[in-house]
This record gives C-alpha cells, sequence and structure tokens, in this order.
C-alpha cells in the first residue's frame, strides 16, 4: 500500500513536470524580447540549436521562442517545439507587410486563415497557386488554413482594448482577415496588389501559413498576429526598418492580453 502511496505521488510529480505550456513565437529577436522583459524569471533550455525560455506571463506557464525568418526554419522551429513541450495552444507574433489599400503602417492583422501563395504549379497559362499537400500524398481541398476560432476571438477582443503605442501619430486600427504566407520579402506595389485581389490578403509574411500547416496537422490551436511595420509596396524595406520596433510592440501587447483571459 505504501508503494502505491509513493508511485500515485510520483506520477503526479512527472506530470507537473511534463504540464503543457502556452507557446509563443517571434522570427526576430524584437519580436519576443517585451515578452522575454516581462516574464522576470527564465529558465532557459536549448533543444535543436534553438533557445526556448520558460517561464510565467500573467500568471500562464509559457515557452517563448524565436522560429527564425522563413518557411523552412518556422517549420522546424514548430518541429522541436512541439517534440519537447508539446504546447496546448501556440501564438505567433510578429511584424508583417500591410496589404489592404486603406492599412497603415502600425495596424493590427490577427490572420482568421492562412494561405501559402509561393506552393503551386507553373503551366503554359503561368502560376497556379495550390493547396497544401498532405503527409501522406494529395492536397487538401482548402487553400486555406484556418487559425483557432476562441484564439482569434480573444485576440480580437484584446486588440480593440489594450492600449497600442501610436506610430506616426496614429493609433493603430485592428484587422481580421487573411494572412498570405511567402519566402519573399515583399517590396513591389504590383505583388502586394496582386496578395490583396488574388486571396483578399490583409498582411504578408514569410512563416506563419508554414507554422499553421504544421498546427493543424498536430491539432494544436494557433493564431497568427501581425503587427504592420510596412505596406508590402516599392518602399517597403525604408518602412520596415522604421516601424519594425514600435509595432513589434503593439504585437506583444496584445499577446499578453491573450494569456490575461486565457483558461
Amino acid at each position: 500500500m505504501k508503494k502505491l502511496f509513493f508511485l500515485i505521488c510520483f506520477l503526479g510529480l512527472v506530470n507537473l513536470g511534463f504540464a503543457q505550456r502556452i507557446a509563443i513565437m517571434g522570427a526576430l529577436d524584437a519580436e519576443i524580447s517585451i515578452l522575454l522583459e516581462e516574464m522576470g524569471k527564465v529558465k532557459t533550455e536549448t533543444h535543436g540549436g534553438i533557445d526556448f525560455y520558460k517561464g510565467k506571463l500573467k500568471g500562464k506557464k509559457v515557452v517563448v521562442l524565436k522560429a527564425g525568418v522563413g518557411k523552412v526554419n518556422a517549420s522546424y522551429s514548430t518541429a522541436v517545439l512541439v517534440e519537447n513541450y508539446n504546447p496546448k495552444a501556440l501564438i505567433f507574433t510578429g511584424v508583417a507587410g500591410g496589404l489592404d489599400p486603406e492599412a497603415l503602417p502600425g495596424d493590427i492583422v490577427v490572420g482568421d486563415k492562412l494561405v501559402q501563395y509561393d506552393f503551386g504549379q507553373i503551366d503554359s497559362t503561368g502560376f497556379q497557386v495550390a493547396p497544401f499537400r498532405k503527409l501522406r500524398g494529395g492536397n487538401h481541398e482548402d487553400l486555406f488554413i484556418y487559425a483557432d476560432a476562441a484564439l482569434v476571438q480573444k485576440a480580437i477582443l484584446v486588440a480593440a482594448s489594450v492600449d497600442l503605442e501610436p506610430i506616426s501619430g496614429r493609433k493603430p486600427k485592428v484587422y481580421q482577415g487573411v494572412i498570405a504566407t511567402g519566402d519573399v520579402f515583399i517590396s513591389s506595389d504590383d505583388k502586394a496588389r496582386w496578395l490583396y485581389e488574388e486571396f483578399g490578403a490583409l498582411a504578408t509574411e514569410m512563416e506563419g501559413a508554414a507554422i499553421a500547416h504544421l498546427c493543424r496537422t498536430l491539432e494544436i490551436p494557433f493564431v497568427i498576429i501581425r503587427s504592420c511595420s510596412d505596406n508590402a509596396n516599392n518602399h517597403a524595406r525604408v518602412n520596415f526598418n522604421a516601424f519594425v520596433g514600435p509595432a513589434s510592440v503593439n504585437s506583444s501587447r496584445i499577446v499578453l492580453g491573450i494569456l490575461e483571459i486565457m483558461q
């Protein structure tokens, strides 16, 4: 009987040690630095060449990491994350190029669905975007990958109420809709217009849809939150460098707000 008691206690401690955390990812140091400062006490663990920062934010157990830029880095980082931490949810925070003609640098886009715009085939008629391939072969039926509806709702609720940093003397607007992902930094009026007209995309970036694909495959609830550092137009590179800092601040504030209302 005594042995059974100690076994139950041991298993309880094991389960506590492997309690699921909420994962928070960004592609750049600037996109996660504010969160790391908020965590205070942090335990750093390294797996597969990636530093994982364990701690608490708003009373929730979290693990924060930098995914790196691009779909390959984002996919690899997500795979290593899942293998070692099995997160109960994933929030991606960072900057993007805005695509809505009325959007300005600093505006927020909460992605309720993601599309990979550079995956497809080229034939005599030109380039045709295709849905993601399934692991066991064949394409998914839908071109879009849908984020977790509950997390999207929380993000929209928080974004509407949180104190966002003004950019160029203007309070950022909040949008909900499509985020287009590709391994290209868009700095072209024509390409930005195509993404907006072809997919209804409100922002473009280089990681979201890859992370979404893995999360869908592994049934992990996720949401992608992007603060626009530029408008993906001919001046995007200049605007990105100017606004990446304050845009990252606003995206991080929304993440903190989501954590505060999560169960």
